[in-house]
């Protein structure tokens, strides 16, 4: 295995994220030449072209971006890990569904932290569930069926429960429920809509994350059917409407995942406590 020196990664890193030595070199307090010593010296090492040099800056070659995003990822870690040390605090890594990232933990990161000033949260919005490693993945949120995932400690946070919504102007305009025949349908990845209109098969327009569905219907798009705490803001404030449902997603909950065997005081089981009271 070879042994990468730091100075050069975070010289490759910093003309990576700027595609130009020049601004990689203000930005670490180098001279160009410098930056661009320390690159070449380490394309020498790992006996790859990492940037193609360009009239006007660089350009990251395949193998460039692979070690572009990696070293990223890594740099990024360090950092937290010194700021932990120089403030005191510490650094949960907490990977969550993009949508109930964007929907609801990103507001209620201040609420945590003032509950906890000892402990920082740092969130990765992922729609899979990535292996828990301490530092890297220190626990993990998903929604749907109870996760099968084995040597860990599953905890049910609390249940779905799915609403549809639309703006009032819309709302207006469609069809009167089961069916809402006069609808387009916004449709996520998880498909519910099968469930709960089993019949329905045009009018639909697909996003790959439910936050997607909620921000068009928001735009007066259509109907998005989704969970009630992601929608709970807009139904307040009235930019949405609530339109019934037949049945909700009983089966379907909230998890939390970490590792088993942790000692009761371990700042995962102060998040698990902390979110598990939020969401209930």
């Amino acid at each position: 295995m070879r042994c990468l020196r730091l100075s050069p990664i975070r010289a490759f890193d910093a003309a990576a994220r700027h595609g130009n030595f020049r601004l990689a070199a203000e930005e670490l307090h180098l001279t160009h030449g410098a930056v661009a010593q320390q690159i070449r010296a380490l394309e020498d090492q790992l006996g790859q072209s990492l940037f193609e040099r360009l009239p006007r800056g660089v350009a990251l070659t395949a193998a460039g971006a692979h070690l572009a995003k990696a070293s990223r990822a890594a740099l990024e870690l360090m950092d937290q890990a010194v700021d932990a040390l120089e403030t005191g605090q510490k650094t949960l890594q907490i990977s969550v569904p993009p949508s109930f990232a964007a929907r609801w933990l990103v507001a209620a990161i201040p609420e945590f932290e003032a509950a906890h000033p000892e402990l920082r949260l740092a969130i990765s919005a992922d729609a899979n569930i990535q292996p828990l490693r301490r530092g890297i993945v220190d626990a993990a949120v998903r929604m749907g069926p109870r996760p099968g995932v084995e040597g860990v400690v599953v905890t049910r946070l609390c249940p779905v429960e799915f609403v549809a919504v639309a703006t009032p102007d819309y709302a207006e305009r469609i069809g009167a429920p089961p069916e809402f025949e006069g609808a387009i349908l916004l449709q996520d990845a998880h498909e519910y809509r099968v469930r709960f209109l089993p019949g329905r098969g045009r009018d639909i327009w697909r996003y790959n994350y439910t936050v997607l569905a909620i921000d068009a219907a928001m735009e007066g798009q259509g109907m998005a059917i989704a969970p009630r705490l992601l929608v709970e803001k807009p139904l307040r404030r009235g930019d949405f409407r609530e339109l019934s449902l037949p049945e909700t997603g009983k089966d379907i909950g909230y998890y939390l995942v970490h590792p088993a065997g942790l000692h009761r005081s371990d700042p995962v089981l102060r998040f698990a406590d902390w979110i598990k009271g939020a969401l209930s």
